[in-house]
């Protein structure tokens, strides 16, 4: 078995090293589309502490907060009547498929036309790409609870939404979790796409509009800032995770050692 320190060492070092190849390799590049880290580095500040972070940074957070937020409120009671009713699954199994196979690029006309460019568009965008992955998650995660657990349940006395509640969901959790970090990364794609191709705000419209004024430096400090964007999603994500799944990790330990 890897050492903790072991890991821990490649969880960082990794990045980093890649980092100090990055600043090596490029140093003194006179590419036009490869600068210099430093330059990357120095563009990057003095994009995010200027307009930019308001005008840009700012709106795709909360369009992202926003479309994601409604995807959860949406996926998870939907996936969980999903996976408790085998008639309704198979009922709404046809549009499921149909949807969640369209491309987000290829349904921003409807969007657009339905809300016009910027903030409706964009929280709708973000929705449509990240409920799927959440609903599925949750259809699986009900479906596989074990039903000797709830028959336990309603033997001592649980009513059908005590035991949802205490029993089910719970359950569910993990792989419902699965698949809201698998939304996430889709959902920052939405975020970026709807911003490129019809907003006039947000990072993705930032990008776009660097890249067609030939600003290489600010494009890179775009990309940058949307790589951070996802780091810091995703972080903060596992760490509510590891506080609501607390549970779900003792009782994997308890149950390895007890084996």
């Amino acid at each position: 078995m890897t050492s903790p320190v072991v890991l821990r060492t490649l969880r960082f070092g990794t990045p980093l090293g890649l980092l100090a190849f990055w600043w090596f390799w490029s140093n003194g590049s006179e590419s036009l589309y490869f600068p210099p880290l430093s330059d990357v580095l120095d563009r990057f500040v003095e994009v995010w502490t200027g307009p930019a972070f308001r005008n840009d940074l700012v709106p795709s957070v909360v369009r992202f907060v926003v479309g994601f937020a409604l995807a959860l409120i949406i996926a998870i009671p939907l996936g969980t009547a999903f996976g408790l009713s085998s008639r309704l699954r198979r009922d709404a199994l046809p549009l499921t498929e149909f949807s969640r196979s369209l491309p987000v690029a290829a349904i921003v006309p409807i969007p657009l036309l339905a809300f016009g460019p910027g903030f409706g568009m964009d929280v709708s965008l973000i929705l449509f790409s990240a409920i799927f992955p959440i609903l599925l998650a949750t259809t699986d995660g009900v479906r596989g609870v074990d039903p000797q657990a709830v028959e336990t349940a309603r033997v001592y006395g649980l009513n059908m939404r005590q035991v949802l509640r205490e029993v089910i969901l719970p359950a569910a959790m993990p792989p419902i979790f699965a698949g809201i970090r698998v939304a996430l990364a889709i959902g920052i794609s939405a975020m970026v796409i709807a911003g490129m191709l019809s907003s006039s705000q947000g990072i993705g419209a930032y990008v776009i509009l660097a890249q067609q004024s030939f600003d290489v430096l600010g494009t890179w400090a775009g990309l940058v800032m949307i790589g951070l964007l996802g780091i810091v999603i995703n972080g903060t994500f596992l760490l509510i995770q590891s506080r609501v799944l607390a549970w779900h990790t003792g009782w994997r330990r308890a149950a390895k050692e007890g084996s």
